[in-house]
C-alpha cells in the first residue's frame, strides 16, 4: 500500500507538467499561470485574453444574479462560486496588469467602477477580494 501512495505522489508533478505544457489557462492553477505569465508575458497573450473573457463573463453572470436577487442579498451570497471565480480572476489580472499595460488599460477603471457602484450588494468576501485587487493596482502605479 505504501508503494501505491508513493506512485500517486510522483504522478502528480508529471500530470501537472503535462497540463502546463498544454498551456490551457483553465487547466493550470491560477497561481501557476500567474508565475508563468510573469516569466514570459509575450507567450501568454492568449491566456490573458481568456482570463479577461472569464472575468468579463463572470462579472456579467454576477450582475445578472444580483439583479434577480436584488431584494435578497442572501440570494447572491448563497452561491459563492460566482463570487469566488470573479474575485480570483480579478486578483490574477491585478497581479499581471503591469506586464500587459496596453491590454489591461481599462481593467483598473472597471474594477473601481464595480466596487463604487455595487459595493453594498457584493458579498463581503468578494468585496474584500476586489478591494485587495484595487489596492494592489494602486500600489503598483
Amino acid at each position: 500500500m505504501s508503494s501505491h501512495g508513493h506512485g500517486a505522489s510522483s504522478a502528480a508533478p508529471v500530470a501537472e507538467h503535462f497540463l502546463s505544457s498544454g498551456r490551457r489557462s483553465e487547466k493550470l492553477s491560477l497561481s501557476t499561470l500567474q508565475s508563468k505569465m510573469k516569466c514570459d508575458p509575450e507567450s501568454y497573450l492568449s491566456e490573458l485574453d481568456d482570463l479577461q473573457g472569464q472575468f468579463n463573463s463572470s462579472l456579467e453572470v454576477f450582475e445578472q444574479k444580483a439583479a434577480m436577487n436584488f431584494a435578497s442579498i442572501t440570494g447572491i451570497g448563497s452561491d459563492p462560486t460566482v463570487g469566488k471565480y470573479l474575485g480570483d480572476r480579478a486578483m490574477l489580472l491585478a497581479h499581471v496588469t503591469p506586464l500587459y499595460p496596453e491590454h489591461l488599460a481599462n481593467f483598473p477603471a472597471k474594477l473601481a467602477t464595480l466596487i463604487r457602484c455595487a459595493a453594498r450588494h457584493l458579498p463581503s468576501g468578494l468585496r474584500c477580494r476586489l478591494a485587495q485587487a484595487l489596492i494592489l493596482l494602486v500600489n503598483r502605479k
